[in-house]
């Protein structure tokens, strides 16, 4: 009879553990570019200039990393919670933030410089066959999202 119970008692330990285990990764919030350091800081001209030296080699290097960019803000979405930032001709940063990070931001303005750190999630632009005869360049735009403040 004293070997069943603790067996059971093991059993319950076990079962404990296991259930505090899935729950914590269940409850587990995902990571957002203001619970980590950037990777790297750079101007948004700087990741477009990488970009357009070698696009898959860039891409693949900041894939869903976290990465610091500044510029010049050249419009913002309230609704949405977008800020876009000037990164060159036909070139833009579109940060996404969530509600608690877009509403920390105070005082921006359409031309002010800004400093964001954004987790990196893919450009469009670069997969389209350029001849050489366009004349208007296609846009490039760099996507961050859980975007938040840089400081």
């Amino acid at each position: 009879m004293k070997n069943w119970k603790k067996i059971l008692l093991f059993l319950v330990v076990i079962g404990l553990i296991v259930g505090g285990i899935i729950f914590y990764k269940v409850t587990k919030r995902p990571p957002t570019a203001a619970d980590s350091k950037p990777v790297k800081e750079m101007a948004a001209t700087e990741l477009f200039n990488s970009l357009d030296s070698n696009f898959h080699l860039t891409d693949s290097i900041y894939n869903n990393k976290n990465i610091g960019v500044s510029g010049i803000i050249k419009e913002i979405d309230t609704a949405s919670k977008h800020i876009f930032i000037e990164g060159g001709e036909a070139k833009i940063i579109n940060c996404s933030f969530d509600s608690t990070e877009f509403s920390k931001i105070n005082n921006i303005k359409i031309g002010n410089k800004i400093n964001l750190k954004g987790i990196y999630s893919g450009c469009e632009g670069y997969g389209i066959a350029n001849d050489g005869m366009d004349l208007i360049p296609s846009d490039k735009i760099a996507q961050l999202k859980t975007c938040s403040i840089n400081q």
